[in-house]
């Protein structure tokens, strides 16, 4: 097992420089827009318009999240049969027609349904595009396509909510609809013709096998799974504080303003390191590794400051947020740099789909397991527990690569 995916790396300039790569990016912006400008929108409808709680917005977090556990990994399947621009442009179609449906959505349950049917939607379009990525660009730029692609999808995080938000107080959340239902459409024509290359077709087996060989592959490649166990326990540390942020920052006596400007910079955080990690195609285990120790250390040490009761600087406290979030990308893109250096393209989606579907299912147990060790023990130990795990694992893994080396 090597480290090592590219002699050479490469550079966006190189990667933008080619046309179906940058028509794929370009392509990205009104698609991953879509995923999160009507975001604050649901919400406002669910609580301010409706008057529901905490119980219907936990199902709402699940109708999100759910669909690619459950949904992503039998799609996957036929995307991998499937002509992978035909895929790019239905999933916007119909990601689009279902938040169009919202518009017209009169109680609690339609919208909760309606949700679930984008999110599975959204769980073909997410593989097909580490596909297109796979299928379209050169080897030595796979890592600066992945962080290009992260950091576009970063931004709308960052930027989607807020617009959304802004939105509001102009025009009512069905119109918000509307307007992400055309930022889809934009999307799915910007697909056409995309010029992708053909794939080989293969002959169909029964459903159980081609589900399993998702699966099969990264019993089979130990850096695919050194990969996945390292994405799934560092997303699991991370989900068991990422709620309790705004616990955090009262912790330290600041104010809502605070919490918003902390965000904002755990957000900015991860855009640049997101760019960054795109940069660093040479060594992405070590990426990980190395960044992990940097981030659960910095955890670690604001944790323990919270726990004593030590006043932090306030600027201080926002550089070490961007330090965490700017640690997720250096997770995220050398993750999916390794799956599609390392997995043959006839099975890219479906390999794609089961490693996103099990880091979903234990994202999903770590709010609840933080919450818990907040409640017992304090905001801070959850903090202290999920950057110690990070800590330990850049740690082991730092290790277990050294040993291996001659």
């Amino acid at each position: 097992m090597t480290d090592t995916l590219a002699t050479k790396p490469g550079g966006y300039r190189a990667l933008l420089a080619l046309a179906v790569p940058r028509r794929l990016a370009l392509a990205s912006i009104p698609a991953d827009f879509a995923d999160w400008l009507d975001y604050a929108a649901v919400v406002a409808l669910l609580v301010f318009a409706w008057g529901e709680g905490p119980f219907v917005l936990a199902l709402f977090g699940f109708a999100l999240t759910l669909p690619y556990v459950l949904i992503g990994p039998l799609l996957a399947v036929y995307i991998d049969r499937t002509p992978l621009g035909r895929v790019l442009v239905l999933s916007n179609l119909g990601r689009g027609l279902t938040t169009l449906a919202l518009v017209f959505a009169s109680s609690t349950p339609l919208v909760l349904l309606l949700v679930f049917l984008r999110s599975s939607i959204d769980s073909a379009f997410t593989p097909a595009r580490q596909a297109a990525i796979q299928a379209s660009t050169p080897p030595t730029l796979l890592a600066s396509a992945n962080g290009l692609h992260q950091a576009i999808n970063q931004t709308s995080k960052i930027a989607g909510p807020a617009l959304g938000g802004l939105l509001l107080a102009f025009i009512p959340a069905q119109s918000v609809f509307g307007l992400n239902a055309v930022l889809s459409l934009v999307a799915a024509l910007s697909l056409i013709k995309l010029g992708l290359p053909l794939r080989e077709a293969r002959e169909p087996s029964d459903i159980r096998t081609e589900l399993s060989a998702g699966a099969a592959e990264f019993r089979r490649n130990r850096m695919l799974l050194l990969a996945l166990v390292f994405s799934a326990v560092a997303y699991f540390a991370f989900f068991l504080y990422d709620a309790l942020i705004a616990l955090l920052a009262a912790d330290f006596g600041f104010g809502p303003t605070a919490f918003g400007f902390g965000i904002a910079a755990s957000g900015g955080g991860g855009l640049i390191g997101a760019l960054v990690a795109g940069r660093l195609a040479s060594h992405p285990i070590a990426c990980m590794s190395w960044s992990a120790m940097l981030s659960g250390a910095v955890t670690v040490a604001i944790a323990l400051a919270a726990m004593a009761h030590i006043a932090v600087p306030i600027w201080l406290y926002f550089a070490a947020l961007a330090v965490m979030g700017g640690s997720t990308a250096f997770m995220l893109v050398p993750y999916r740099t390794i799956v599609q250096a390392e997995t043959p393209p006839d099975r890219i989606a479906r390999v794609f789909a089961t490693g996103e579907a099990l880091i979903t299912t234990v994202m999903l147990s770590a709010p609840f397991i933080g919450s818990l060790i907040a409640s017992a023990y304090g905001t801070g130990a959850a903090f202290l527990c999920g950057g110690a795990l990070v800590l330990l694992l850049g740690m082991v893994t730092a290790i277990t690569m050294l040993r291996r080396l001659p």
